[in-house]
């Protein structure tokens, strides 16, 4: 999305309906999340949840990942994913 010079990179989860917001795009998000922009709230208004970076800065250790299975597991030790944001938005497939 471009607004006059600024551009802000919608990041959608390809089966989830989460939002997150990045200055550039990436093959993987570490820790280079922004804060939703003034304009996030038709994401929630469309049912999706706006993900903070705080949110997508929290180690894996403090969220529940029990839904992730053995296959992704690996990945994520992989691409040595350490985050919530990490694990949600890449381009390992």
């Amino acid at each position: 999305m471009t607004r006059g010079a600024a551009r802000t990179i919608v990041l959608c989860h390809a089966h989830q309906p989460w939002v997150a917001f990045a200055g550039a795009r990436r093959d993987q998000y570490t820790d280079e999340f922004l804060a939703p922009p003034p304009w996030a709230g038709c994401f929630t208004a469309a049912g999706f949840a706006v993900l903070t970076p705080g949110q997508l800065a929290a180690p894996l250790s403090q969220v529940d990942a029990s839904a992730l299975t053995p296959a992704e597991w690996r990945q994520v030790r992989y691409h040595r994913a350490t985050t919530l944001g990490g694990v949600l938005f890449n381009a390992w497939d």
